[in-house]
């Protein structure tokens, strides 16, 4: 998944984006998350290659994610609530990371919109 320099270049030129998120920004997320072992949240990935933005939210392995390119992470969307089934029988529980999240996301001057329970990290954005 991970591209030339070129394809990159022309990718970002046909779709007009410039870089909002470098590789240290994305490193610092990554490993900041990976830290906190107890949270998990899940993830929707839009990669500047993809025609279509992905639909639904996935679990994620952080210290895969380096390994697809993050130079090509058009965005990434982190739902913050997640709902945890204990038993058939037993109400549905809520795991709310927002506040892990966004202190995170602020503490590396990341740039994001929060959207209900969706953060969403930008690492592209469109010229005017």
């Amino acid at each position: 998944m991970v591209e030339s320099i070129d394809v990159l270049a022309r990718i970002l030129e046909k779709k007009r984006l410039v870089p909002v998120m470098n590789q240290t920004k994305w490193r610092e997320l990554i490993g900041t998350l990976c830290q906190l072992t107890h949270m998990e949240p899940e993830i929707r990935i839009k990669y500047l290659h993809d025609a279509v933005e992905p639909v639904n939210f996935a679990p994620i392995w952080w210290e895969e994610l380096e390994q697809t390119g993050l130079k090509n992470i058009e965005w990434m969307e982190i739902k913050v609530i997640r709902e945890i089934s204990v038993g058939l029988l037993s109400p549905t529980l809520q795991a709310d990371y927002t506040d892990l999240i966004q202190e995170v996301l602020d503490r590396y001057a990341i740039p994001y919109k929060a959207e209900g329970a969706v953060f969403r990290i930008t690492g592209y954005q469109q010229l005017q």
